[in-house]
């Protein structure tokens, strides 16, 4: 079975290792006419897309907190995709956890929301001071949290104590942001803080890590990932940015993800259009994939620990 799969080495160090050779069988038995490189075509080489296994209970209540803070966006695109219809979700409620409610309700009430059914679905919980996380009877009845945290490393682990504590909460989802600051040792020791007492089938959490948030729109850069202080990928450059739209994508779809459970990944924005990691994400998207088969294929090749080159 082929899948050219992406290891978490920086894109000069990878190769290309192409497992089947699909239809057609090995080059050898091919037409010269028909052979496609894989350094410019490796869709060829990839198998239709199959259905992901998302988790098995993405429904009740959901809570997002850490937005609808700023003055010059609305945030609606994290709501957007834990209410979009066509997602594995099936959420009853969706509590928008702010600093402001009545700010909030500006921002967030509108005719998209009712448009898109959200208006149906969304609440409101206002923290006790600005920043704060919710309090143990703000979790009651909640069954998963969706959670951006800035850089701030100390909150994942304050974050883990109060999905531990809270007998309702299942899924954690945590995006860090401006994450060049996380070292190998302080991101790991975070990741262990929110882990450790997780049960991981009935209470799983999930971390994304990615770098200074840009106005890039979703979808438009290909992406390399690695497991969060792991070496040499896992922690990011100061220099490094990232799409804000594209960041809430990939922490809502791993939280749908079966193959994101318990995993604390650190995505890169990849520029190279020679580098194996841009290729694959293409490849991917040009062979019809969806964001969450295309997400939980290259998490797969972080899994397997191989190198894709020509």
């Amino acid at each position: 079975m082929l899948r050219a799969r992406s290891s978490a080495a920086a894109p000069s160090a990878t190769e290309l290792r192409i497992s089947s050779w699909g239809p057609e069988g090995p080059p050898h038995k091919q037409k010269a006419e028909q052979l496609v490189d894989p350094a410019k075509k490796i869709s060829a080489y990839l198998q239709p897309p199959e259905p992901v296994a998302a988790r098995d209970n993405l429904e009740g209540t959901c809570l997002v907190s850490g937005w609808v803070r700023s003055k010059e966006r609305t945030d609606q695109f994290v709501f957007d995709c834990l209410n979009h219809q066509e997602s594995a979700f099936r959420f009853e409620k969706i509590v928008a956890f702010v600093d402001d409610e009545k700010f909030a309700k500006k921002r967030l009430l509108g005719r998209h929301a009712r448009y898109t059914g959200l208006l149906d679905k969304l609440a409101f919980a206002q923290a006790e001071e600005a920043g704060a996380l919710p309090t143990a009877d703000q979790l009651d009845g909640v069954r998963h949290w969706v959670a951006a945290v800035g850089d701030d490393l100390g909150l994942v682990g304050a974050i883990g104590d109060l999905a531990r504590a809270a007998p309702t909460v299942e899924n954690v989802a945590i995006l860090l942001t401006g994450a060049s600051t996380a070292t190998a040792e302080a991101a790991t020791e975070a990741v262990k803080g929110l882990s450790e007492g997780m049960d991981g089938k009935k209470k799983a959490y999930t971390v994304v890590a990615v770098g200074e948030l840009t106005d890039t729109p979703e979808g438009a850069v290909p992406y390399a990932l690695a497991d969060l202080g792991s070496a040499p990928n896992g922690t990011l450059a100061e220099t490094e940015a990232f799409s804000r739209d594209e960041s809430i994508r990939l922490v809502t779809e791993c939280l749908g993800l079966e193959s994101g459970r318990n995993r604390a990944l650190c995505f890169r924005e990849v520029r190279d259009v020679n580098a194996t990691e841009y290729r694959l994400v293409k490849g991917l998207r040009e062979g019809g994939y969806s964001r969450p088969q295309e997400i939980e294929n290259m998490i797969i090749q972080l899994n397997d620990g191989c190198k894709l080159a020509a």
